[in-house]
Parts: C-alpha cells; sequence; structure tokens
C-alpha cells in the first residue's frame, strides 16, 4: 500500500495529515460560518466567490514562484501562511474579516497545490511521477474521508467551543504537515529558464491551455455529478432514496483509495496519458446513460443501477485523473512544473465555476435526456484529448520521445 521509504512516503504522510484537518474544516464549514459566526449564507458565498477569482487570477503565477524560489521552501511557507488564516478564522466577525481571510487561504492553497505538483516532479525520477501522484491522490481521499468523520464531532454539538477546536486542530495539521516535509531531501537543481523564454510561458502555451480548459470542466463535471447533480436528481427526478448519494459517495472514495494506484499503470507520456483520458471520459459518459435510466424505474430497480452507474462512474474518474498527470508532467518543460501546474487549475477553477448551473440546467431542466447531453460531453472531450495533446506535442522546443 505504500512505495519504497524516501521523498515519496514522506510526502504522502504529509499530505494525509493535511487533507484529514481539511475534510474536518469542510464538514463543519458552512454552520461555523453561519451559527457560530453569525454570516448570512449569501455572505458566506460572497466571500468564497470573491476568494475564488483572487485564487484563480494566482494560481499561474503562484507556480511560477514555486518554480524560481524552490518547490520546497514555497511549500512550507504556504502551509504556514495557510495554519496562521485557519486560525484566523476564530477571530472573523464580519463578512468583509471573512472575504480577506478566504481571499488569503484560496491563495495559499493554489501556491500549494501548484507547489507540491513541483514537489512530485521533483521528488521522484520521471518514470515515478505517476505513481506517486496516484499514491498522493490515494491519501487525499483516505484523509477528507476520515477528516469528515472527525468533523461530525462538532456538528452534533453544535457550539463555538467545537467548532474553534476543529480549526485548531485544522491549524495543528498544518504544523505537523510541515514538520514531517522539512524531512524532504533536496532534489537535484532544475535547469535554468532558457534566456529566450518568457518567465509565465505556461500563459502562453495556447495548446496546453485548451487541455487545461477541456479537461478543467470534465474533471469539475465527474466530480460534481456525485456531489451535486445525483442529490438534485434523486429527490426531485428520480425520487428514489437519499441514502443512496452516502452510498454512492463511499463507492467514488473506496474505489480512490484501493485502485488509483493499479489504475496509473496506464500511462507513460502525454500520449499514452491522453489515450487512457479518452477511454475514462468514455466509461463516465455510460455512466451517465445509467444515470439518466433510472427515471422510470421501479424504487429497487433505481438502486440497484444507481449503484451500479456509481462503479461505472470511479473506474472512468480514475482513467481520466491518471490521464490528466500524464498530460501536466509530460508537456511541461522541467524548469516550469509549478506554473504548468498551475495553469492547469486555473482551468479547473474556470470549470467549477460553469459546472453547477450547467448541470442544474440540463439533469434538473431536461430530466433523462440531459443526463445523455452531459454524457455526449464527456464523449466530445474524450475523443477530443489526442487531437489537443497531439497539438501540445508538436509544439514542444523540445521533442517528445516516440512511443510516449
Amino acid at each position: 500500500m505504500l512505495p519504497p521509504s524516501g521523498n515519496a512516503r514522506i510526502l504522502i504522510f504529509a499530505h494525509f495529515v493535511n487533507t484529514f484537518g481539511n475534510g474536518a474544516y469542510l464538514t463543519t464549514s458552512a454552520l461555523f460560518l453561519t451559527r457560530s459566526v453569525g454570516l448570512s449564507p449569501a455572505q458566506v458565498a460572497l466571500g468564497l466567490a470573491v476568494a475564488a477569482a483572487v485564487g484563480m487570477a494566482l494560481s499561474t503565477p503562484m507556480g511560477y514562484v514555486a518554480d524560481r524560489y524552490g518547490a520546497k521552501r514555497v511549500m512550507l511557507g504556504t502551509l504556514l501562511l495557510l495554519a496562521v488564516a485557519y486560525a484566523g478564522l476564530i477571530a472573523v466577525r464580519g463578512v468583509w474579516s471573512f472575504t480577506l481571510l478566504a481571499s488569503v487561504i484560496a491563495v495559499g492553497e493554489a501556491c500549494a497545490k501548484s507547489a507540491n505538483g513541483a514537489m512530485v516532479a521533483t521528488a521522484v525520477p520521471p518514470e515515478q511521477r505517476l505513481r506517486l501522484r496516484a499514491y498522493l491522490r490515494s491519501a487525499n481521499n483516505a484523509g477528507i474521508g476520515l477528516g469528515a468523520l472527525a468533523g461530525s464531532l462538532p456538528l452534533l454539538l453544535d457550539t463555538r467551543a467545537a467548532y474553534v477546536v476543529m480549526l485548531l486542530g485544522n491549524t495543528a495539521t498544518f504544523l505537523l504537515a510541515v514538520t514531517v516535509l522539512t524531512r524532504v531531501r533536496p532534489a537535484a537543481p532544475v535547469p535554468a529558464r532558457p534566456g529566450d523564454q518568457p518567465r509565465l510561458i505556461a500563459l502562453r502555451d495556447r495548446p496546453f491551455l485548451s487541455f487545461a480548459l477541456v479537461d478543467g470542466l470534465v474533471a469539475s463535471l465527474y466530480n460534481e455529478m456525485l456531489s451535486f447533480a445525483l442529490p438534485l436528481w434523486l429527490a426531485l427526478r428520480a425520487h428514489a432514496p437519499l441514502w443512496l448519494v452516502s452510498a454512492t459517495l463511499l463507492i467514488n472514495t473506496m474505489g480512490c483509495v484501493l485502485f488509483q494506484v493499479r489504475a496509473a499503470r496506464g500511462a507513460d507520456g502525454p500520449a499514452s496519458g491522453a489515450r487512457v483520458g479518452r477511454r475514462g471520459a468514455l466509461v463516465v459518459a455510460g455512466s451517465c446513460v445509467l444515470f439518466g435510466l433510472t427515471a422510470d424505474l421501479p424504487v429497487w430497480l433505481s438502486c440497484v443501477v444507481v449503484l451500479v452507474a456509481a462503479a461505472v462512474h470511479v473506474l472512468g474518474e480514475l482513467f481520466l485523473s491518471t490521464g490528466t498527470w500524464a498530460v501536466i508532467f509530460g508537456l511541461a518543460p522541467e524548469w516550469a512544473q509549478g506554473q504548468y501546474q498551475g495553469a492547469y487549475l486555473t482551468g479547473r477553477q474556470i470549470g467549477n465555476m460553469v459546472t453547477p448551473p450547467l448541470l442544474t440546467a440540463l439533469v434538473i431542466g431536461a430530466g433523462g435526456p440531459g443526463w445523455l447531453v452531459v454524457g455526449a460531453v464527456f464523449v466530445v472531450a474524450g475523443l477530443a484529448y489526442p487531437w489537443l495533446v497531439g497539438w501540445g506535442i508538436r509544439t514542444r522546443a523540445v521533442a517528445v520521445p516516440a512511443g510516449v
């Protein structure tokens, strides 16, 4: 279940610790901000929207910072900043102080994700990057899931003291992650940026930006399908029991924890990553068809089909995430891994903005045919992957070796 000891295992443990605290916070944040701080839902939404815009605007520059000053150094500083910011939420009393701290957290998380990707690129040899990234995703799902369980206690108590303890606990996980990451051995120096290359080269890389926009939408769609669209579908259209939501999320979490590393064996470069991503998109499209069939089925059969669709969905998700990592690592110059991670994150954030209203209009507004349209989006995107990645390979300054 673990890679050999060394940088990879250190990164995995630090990631698990950090996501455990994040899972507890995410579970309790809405009630903490509304019931304890006293913000209205509209004020919380405003603060988060402003923070998301700030984080999106600075994702690529933060990745450049990680490349320029070293991923490990930037990661440690960012985790310390996030520890202070999350602890500062205890002192929030109004919408403006919340918006300020939420913006700091959004920028910090964007920087941490870019730096984390750059650390993966330098912590192990290139042929081991996808495997390490798969281990990190498994640790992420395990940490979030266990953290959500821990966060249920403050929800049950529903007191300010319980929420404060949760925030301090989350802060402690950031500090523990910092302590663990200090043990990462320094990586070999990455060649400096060539003098004729722009600093923010990722923002000029049209093939990569096109892939980031398409894949960012796809990733947002397959995430929001289970957490956003399915609950509304079951309640308003399929009239099926809502416990299916928890069951499908459990299937998804367990699938990612247990099988992500195995799924990462299917790609060894951007071209093969595009093919794996295409396969994943077509599989997720199949799950959309299954979800759409449940509108007119008897309740017992609808339950069975939903659970089967969830299993099909997580299989496609495993392939899609593997393909994404292979493309990002493969198309990014070694000296710009951080900023390419940040540029991809911008595409993902745009997808996060578009997906909720899109799914609402299609799934809830159009019913079963709407699920077919969502599936068609996956099919089109999957068929576009090889073309987009091929475009990117042809425009690389250094040719990608044949067969990868």
